[in-house]
């Protein structure tokens, strides 16, 4: 591909994506000052209190708290852990903008990179959801899907399909369009044990595809038919790979998401079949896990959309204990937990189904928090009336509050003692000193927060870049960071800027790379140097990037552009100076006088040193001190007049 091709092919993705909707795919945000910017949870660090800004009109991001920041590109890069030329293709596979062909020096593996994988899994999904509706053989996954209730509109909603009970069907298909190495990869084939070569994955099953918050497929669960071989487990997913993440990752959330928005409440079931009925009944803001007990990481993910989370589980004693142990995982996360346990005997698709969605909102609305659902299974057990009781309930309290991670030191640590204190009518002395023995007795893991992106390893920011974006410029990074705000708040000055300041006299070497790149855009004839349009022109440049996103928030917060955009005739000297305006002549002069500062500093040295061990001066040494004397009236008659 031509570097022109390239070029194209880039700008071509970033104009189809809108940063607001593509991070919105994976954090709630919140709309401030009237839509100019959007709020959210920070996915890289454990965020309480909303720290990441989305900046719609810079097309552009930052977290205040880790100082993450970047364009589209960069926020795919960091949360799918890949380098740019995987987020530029994953980008154009969400965006529908065809992919060109690939260099053929391109590094690494051909082929197996997550954006294609993902677009074997897309294409697989549509062979799997086209021998559903069609396929004769499919007619047993037809009839199955039918007796769950689903009607054709669920099935097509969910993308629901069937994988022939061919050992090579997709293998078949997939011939001179994907390779054995990457459909292995993508977890749709795996090796023969004998060696012999692959085999489809997912034999005669019904498939439930996985979507990631972009709603892209990255994997499947498949439930083998009523009176098939269930040798291999009634339902198994795909296996963990590069782009499925089983642990982070909850069924239905493209589905649900706006619905937990809008109700800011998520409700999560054990399967996929009940997830799916719930909706149908016209539940929307529910989810699934794949399968497992619900990790810190989806609660971490879901947590973004919705402060609620209601965990809806089975009525049986299995789904009692299930419960249970949720509550000791997250009872220290910042979410407010629910727990809804069903009549015995139901399960979630069950009760809908008998007893309507009413009834169920109703219990979802009524579930009790996850402390008193454990204090009452407690008391259920025990009793309330004896002393025996009694402490039997603390001794349940104490020991699942000790085995909750990051439980200590947290401000819920304080609130679940005084309540435990309160309901068994013990002085909350006694309660603490409980405690304090049951947390001496479970051995204390020192886990870091979980549940963030953990972003790919890049080369290590600057220290030049760093002081900035932490608040420590030096007096140079504040000249010359002033200098740049006013450019990318008002592009249009670029040219007079150019007269007068050159790269050279940016001293800080990223600040001089951003310069570099205003400057040549300009150059090339642009009448506006658009914010996207400077982004891509670092895309390799991670640190300029993030420090030219805080440049563009400076501007936006100083309202740069409006003080910058007086009308050309104004006649008022207090907003212009000669032919610009006073805040930008005051910048430029800041830079000017730095230069002419430097140089007299040389001067100055040149004359110490040529006038050494002489008693006379030659024409050189004269000219110099004739710089120097000029230097010094400018400066005093500067300070003169103000």
């Amino acid at each position: 591909m031509s570097a022109e091709q390239s070029s194209d092919f880039k700008e071509a993705v970033r104009a189809q994506t809108d940063i607001v909707s593509l991070i919105g795919e994976t954090v709630r945000l919140q709309s401030t000052r009237g839509g100019r910017e959007f709020v959210g949870l920070c996915p890289w660090h454990d965020d309480n209190n909303p720290s990441m800004r989305v900046y719609p009109d810079q097309q552009s991001y930052r977290c205040w708290v880790c100082n993450v920041g970047g364009d589209a590109f960069t926020f795919v890069m960091d949360s799918e852990h890949v380098e740019f030329r995987e987020a530029l293709e994953i980008l154009a596979v969400r965006a529908g903008v065809p992919i060109p062909a690939r260099s053929q020096q391109r590094p690494g593996p051909p082929g197996l990179d997550k954006a294609k994988l993902l677009e074997a899994l897309l294409w697989a999904q549509g062979l799997f959801e086209q021998s559903l509706k069609s396929d004769p053989v499919a007619e047993p996954a037809r009839r199955y899907l039918a007796e769950r209730g689903f009607t054709q509109e669920t099935i097509d909603q969910f993308r629901l399909g069937y994988h022939p009970n061919d050992w090579t069907w997709l293998l078949d298909r997939a011939n001179g369009r994907f390779t054995q190495e990457q459909l292995k990869a993508a977890g749709l084939t795996n090796e023969r044990e004998n060696g012999s070569g692959q085999f489809d994955y997912f034999v005669d099953r019904v498939l439930f595809p996985i979507h990631n918050e972009r709603g892209q497929p990255v994997g499947f669960g498949g439930r083998v038919l009523p009176g098939a071989d269930a040798s291999f487990g009634k339902y198994f997913n795909s296996n963990e790979n590069a782009v499925f993440h089983k642990s982070r990752l909850v069924y239905a959330l493209n589905h649900a998401r706006e619905a937990m928005k809008d109700s800011n409440t998520v409700v999560v079931t054990e399967g996929y079949t009940d997830c799916i009925t719930l909706h149908q009944a016209g539940l929307r803001n529910v989810v699934a896990t794949l399968g497992t007990a619900l990790t810190e990481m989806q609660v971490t993910t879901i947590k973004r959309f919705a402060q609620r989370v209601v965990l809806v589980y089975d009525g049986d004693e299995a789904g009692q204990n299930a419960s249970e142990r949720a509550v000791s995982r997250f009872l220290a996360q910042d979410v407010d937990l629910r727990i809804l346990t069903l009549p015995a005997g139901e399960d979630p698709a069950d009760f809908v189904t008998q007893h309507g969605p009413e009834r169920l909102q109703q219990m979802i609305d009524d579930a009790p928090e996850a402390f008193d659902f454990v204090f009452n299974a407690s008391r259920n057990r025990h009793g309330l009336q004896t002393v025996d009781g009694r402490q039997r309930i603390l001794g349940d309290i104490v020991t699942m509050m000790a085995e909750v991670p990051r439980l200590a030191k947290n401000v819920r640590e304080d609130l679940l003692l005084h309540r435990t204190a309160e309901r068994l009518g013990l002085s909350e002395v006694v309660v603490r000193e409980q405690y304090k023995q049951a947390r001496q007795g479970v051995p204390q893991r020192r886990t870091p927060p979980s549940g963030t992106m953990h972003r790919v390893d890049r080369p290590e920011i600057p220290a030049t870049v760093m002081r900035i974006l932490q608040g420590q410029p030096t007096r140079d990074d504040r000249l010359e960071c002033d200098l740049l705000q006013c450019l990318i708040g008002a592009p249009e000055w670029t040219t007079k800027i150019r007269q007068e300041i050159g790269t050279d006299d940016f001293t800080n070497p990223s600040l001089r790379t951003i310069a570099e790149a205003c400057f040549d855009i300009d150059e090339m004839g642009d009448e506006t140097l658009a914010f996207s349009r400077l982004l891509s022109a670092l895309d390799d440049n991670e640190p300029a990037k993030q420090l030219t996103v805080w440049l563009g928030e400076q501007a936006s917060t100083k309202q740069i552009e409006d003080k910058l955009r007086v009308p050309a005739d104004t006649n008022n000297e207090s907003n212009r100076t000669d032919d610009c305006p006073l805040l930008l002549r005051r910048s430029l002069e800041n830079l000017t006088c730095r230069r002419d500062e430097q140089s007299n500093q040389r001067i100055a040295l040149e004359l110490s040193e040529q006038c050494e061990g002489t008693r006379s001066l030659d024409d050189e040494t004269e000219k110099l001190l004739r710089q120097f004397s000029d230097f010094h009236q400018k400066r005093a008659s500067k300070k003169a007049t103000g």
